[in-house]
C-alpha cells in the first residue's frame, strides 16, 4: 500500500484504527498503487543514459481528485514507478501509457484533508543506461463539504466552485441574478451567493439533471422559479421531494424550459438553447450581450488533468443525432461566441475553436467510425473519439461513446442529413436525422428558397436538392412556383448501396 504523508494537524489527532483502515479502503480504490520494492541495487545497463520522466500535470497542490501522466522522451522507455517512497526497480509496476494514475483527496466526516503523495519513476530500455530516479510530490488539499470558493472570472460572471470543484455561474444583471447550476455541495449555497448580489432575487437555471449540477436546487425553490430543460424536468422533481420539497411549491417554481426561451435580468437576455445528448434535456445558455456561452456538461468539458470528457457513453440513440443537435444550436449563435464555460473547467475557453472540435469529432465518427475510437481515460474500458493534444492544447476534445449505438449505420452504408434548414423561416417539424417530412412557410412576396444541407457522412456519394447537385453547407437557391413548391433532398451512402430522401413542402401564405 502507498504511503500517505497526512500534513493536517487535525488528522493526526483523529487517525484512530477504523479511520485508518477507511482512508486505505479509500485509496485503493482510485489508483494502482505498488507494493514496496526493496533488494539490491538495479543493475544500470549500458549505452546512452536514457532521460529522466517527466510528469503532467506539475506536482503541487490540487484541491480534489487529479490524474497523473508519465512521460519520456524516449517513446521506446518503460517506465517503472512506486508510490511508497521505495527506489522504483525493474521489479516494480510499469506503467500503461493508455491510462493515467489517480490520486484523491480524504474527508474525515465532512472536514476536508490533505493527502500527500510520492510518486517515483525511472525509464529503461534495453541497450541503454537506466534513467536517474525522478520524484515527484503531489498534495490534494480537499474543502470541507460545506465550503465554497469563487471569484469573479469575466465581467459579471462569477465562478463558484463547491468541494468536489464543481463549477457554478452568477450572472449579473440590474434587476436579477442568474445561477447556472447549483452544484453538489454540502453548504448554504444561497447564503453564500447572496454577499454578492445586494438583495435582488436569484433565479437558477440548470444546464442539466445530474446531481452535480442540481445539487442544492432545495435552497432556491422556495421562493424563487427554477429553469430545466423539458426532458429533465423528472429527474429533478424527484431531488427536489427528496428534500422535502412540497408538490405544490415544485409545481408552481420549477420551470419547464424550451428552445429559444428567454430569462430577462434587466439589462440583458440569456437565451435557453436545447442540447440534448448527455441527457434527454440538456441545454445550454447564452448572453446575447457578452457573447458568453454556459454549457454545463451539455457539450462536455476537457479538464486536461482529470481528463474529461463528453459522456455520450449511455446513450441508446446514434450520434448523428447530437450532430445534427449541435450544428442546429450553433446556427444560432455561430460566430458570437467570446467565452465557453462548462461544468468542469477551471477557466473560461476562449472563443468557438472548442466547439469546432467537438463538431469535428463528432464527423469522424459519421467518416471513419471504429477507425478513430481510442481507449477511454476515465472511466476506463470505453472507448473514445479525441481531437488535440490534452496536454497543450486548450481546446481539446474528447468524447465517450457507446460503441453498439454510437453509429446510424456501418460507415459505408450512413444516408441521411444533419443539417436541414432554410434561410430566414422555420422548418415544421424542428429538423431531425430521422424525420423524413418538413413543411415551411416563406413570405408571399418570396420567389425564391435557400436551402443549406449538410450530409450524415462527408463521404457520401450523392447529394442533390431537386435533382441538381447540392453543395454541403452551402445555399442551394431553389425558384419557388405557385403558392406551394416540392423540395426533395437526396442523399446516398459512400457505397451507393443506401439512400435516403427528405421532403420539404415551402408554401407561401
Amino acid at each position: 500500500m502507498p504511503r500517505i504523508r497526512i500534513v493536517s494537524a487535525v488528522v493526526r489527532s483523529v487517525m484512530a484504527r477504523s479511520f485508518r483502515l477507511w482512508v486505505v479502503t479509500f485509496l485503493l480504490c482510485i489508483g494502482p498503487f505498488s507494493q514496496a520494492q526493496f533488494g539490491p541495487p538495479e543493475p544500470q545497463g549500458s549505452g546512452p543514459k536514457l532521460d529522466a520522466p517527466t510528469v503532467f500535470p506539475e506536482p503541487g497542490t490540487y484541491p480534489t481528485t487529479e490524474s497523473i501522466t508519465l512521460l519520456n522522451s524516449d517513446p521506446q522507455a518503460t517506465i517503472h514507478y512506486t508510490w511508497d517512497g521505495s527506489m522504483p526497480t525493474s521489479k516494480s509496476p510499469v506503467y500503461d501509457p493508455l491510462q493515467v494514475l489517480f490520486i484523491g483527496g480524504v474527508y474525515d466526516g465532512d472536514h476536508g484533508l490533505k493527502a500527500g503523495y510520492t510518486l517515483r519513476a525511472v525509464a529503461m530500455h534495453e541497450g541503454h543506461t537506466n534513467s536517474a530516479v525522478a520524484n515527484f510530490q503531489f498534495v490534494v488539499d480537499r474543502r470541507d463539504r460545506d465550503a465554497y470558493v469563487s471569484e469573479e472570472i469575466l465581467p459579471g460572471v462569477r465562478m463558484i466552485r463547491d468541494s468536489d470543484n464543481d463549477k457554478m455561474f452568477l450572472v449579473k444583471g440590474e434587476k436579477k441574478y442568474a445561477l447556472i447550476d447549483s452544484g453538489q455541495g454540502r453548504g448554504k449555497l444561497r447564503d453564500y451567493i447572496s454577499q454578492y448580489t445586494g438583495g435582488l432575487p436569484i433565479e437558477p437555471i440548470f444546464t442539466h439533471s445530474h446531481g452535480d449540477h442540481i445539487g442544492q436546487a432545495d435552497q432556491f425553490i422556495a421562493d424563487s422559479v427554477e429553469r430545466i430543460g423539458a426532458g429533465d424536468r423528472p429527474a429533478t422533481e424527484r431531488l427536489l421531494k427528496s428534500r422535502g420539497i412540497a408538490d405544490d411549491v415544485i409545481a408552481k417554481n420549477l420551470l419547464s424550459v424550451h428552445d429559444g426561451d428567454r430569462v430577462d435580468l434587466g439589462d440583458r437576455s440569456l437565451i435557453i438553447y436545447d442540447a440534448h445528448g448527455h441527457t434527454p434535456g440538456s441545454l445550454v445558455v447564452f448572453d446575447e450581450k457578452t457573447g458568453n456561452l454556459f454549457t454545463g456538461d451539455s457539450f462536455g468539458s476537457n479538464s486536461a488533468t482529470i481528463p474529461d470528457a463528453l459522456w455520450l457513453q449511455f446513450t441508446q440513440i446514434p450520434l448523428d443525432t447530437y450532430l445534427a443537435t449541435v450544428k442546429t444550436t450553433r446556427e444560432n449563435f455561430r460566430g458570437k461566441v467570446t467565452h465557453i464555460m462548462t461544468g468542469h473547467n477551471d477557466r473560461p475557453l476562449m472563443g468557438e475553436k472548442y466547439l469546432d472540435n467537438l463538431q469535428l469529432a463528432l464527423q469522424s465518427l459519421m467518416d471513419k467510425g471504429e477507425a478513430v475510437l481510442v481507449p477511454s481515460y476515465r472511466p476506463t474500458g470505453l472507448l473514445q473519439v479525441t481531437i488535440g493534444d490534452r496536454m497543450h492544447d486548450p481546446d481539446w476534445v474528447a468524447i465517450n461513446v457507446n460503441k453498439e449505438h454510437y453509429l446510424p449505420a456501418p460507415v459505408e452504408k450512413i444516408a441521411g442529413l444533419t443539417f436541414l434548414s432554410i434561410d430566414g423561416v422555420a422548418l415544421q417539424p424542428a429538423f431531425s436525422p430521422d424525420v423524413k417530412s418538413y413543411s415551411a412557410t416563406v413570405p408571399k412576396q418570396s420567389s425564391t428558397a435557400s436551402f443549406k444541407v449538410e450530409p450524415t457522412s462527408s463521404r457520401c456519394s450523392s447529394l442533390t436538392v431537386n435533382g441538381q447537385p447540392a453543395k454541403s453547407g452551402q445555399p442551394n437557391v431553389i425558384r419557388l412556383r405557385g403558392k406551394s413548391t416540392a423540395v426533395t433532398i437526396h442523399v446516398a451512402s459512400a457505397d451507393g448501396s443506401q439512400t435516403a430522401d427528405y421532403d420539404v413542402t415551402v408554401m407561401k401564405p
